[in-house]
């Protein structure tokens, strides 16, 4: 395709499939030395898309981004954050959720409600059940109860429904602390939810099944 004269020569599309592929490999492959060449790739990849005068856009960012984050690369991850800003290529709920995660995974969940809240007071997106649900479990495991149940608070009055073993999750943790339970509102609210969605899960079923 970048042959001279290629009747259908790459644009910023076709290097972002690649950048996306490279990732996704990386993390399918079995051994630390593997994923970090699939990385590599990415990362050349990207780079050789600058060279040839593309434009990244917020796909591209977020698909190095987050195979960066799940490679534990955070600092290369840290580098692209920042000169999206200074491109004027503002991140969205995508590339703050990746580093959410990886921050959760880490055990710095300090640094991930840094990042959810920056996402925040910057207007650049607005939290979900994805962005609430990695730092809740992390709360969770460090002990951190009371913390937990006031991030599923503020999720679920934020119109957000938890996943169920979220949402069981923080109950066996307050009641194992000995902490005050949620508040029957919010209990109703959640529990409702969950098997709303239970149910469209089930609905959903028998077409795939079909297919």
């Amino acid at each position: 395709m970048e042959l001279p004269g290629a009747r259908c020569p790459p644009d910023a599309y076709t290097y972002t499939i690649l950048i996306s592929f490279y990732c996704k490999r990386s993390m399918q492959t079995g051994s630390w030395k593997a994923i970090r060449r699939r990385i590599w790739e990415a990362n050349h990849m990207f780079r050789r898309m600058l060279f040839k005068g593309f434009v990244p856009d917020i796909v591209t960012y977020n698909c190095l981004i987050d195979g960066l984050c799940k490679t534990y690369r955070i600092e290369r991850a840290h580098e692209l954050f920042d000169d999206m800003l200074l491109k004027g290529c503002p991140p969205n709920r995508v590339t703050y959720n990746s580093f959410i995660r990886y921050y959760s995974v880490v055990n710095e969940v300090d640094k991930a409600i840094e990042m959810m809240r920056a996402m925040v007071e910057r207007e650049h997106a607005v939290p979900s059940s994805s962005s609430y649900t990695p730092i809740i479990h992390s709360l969770c495991e460090g002990r951190r109860v009371r913390e937990a149940k006031e991030l599923l608070l503020e999720m679920v009055n934020g119109g957000h429904i938890p996943k169920e073993f979220t949402y069981k999750l923080v109950c066996d943790a307050l009641s194992g602390s000995g902490e005050d339970d949620l508040c029957e509102g919010v209990c109703r609210i959640a529990e409702e939810g969950i098997d709303a969605r239970c149910r469209r899960v089930m609905q959903l079923k028998p077409l795939m099944r079909v297919h």
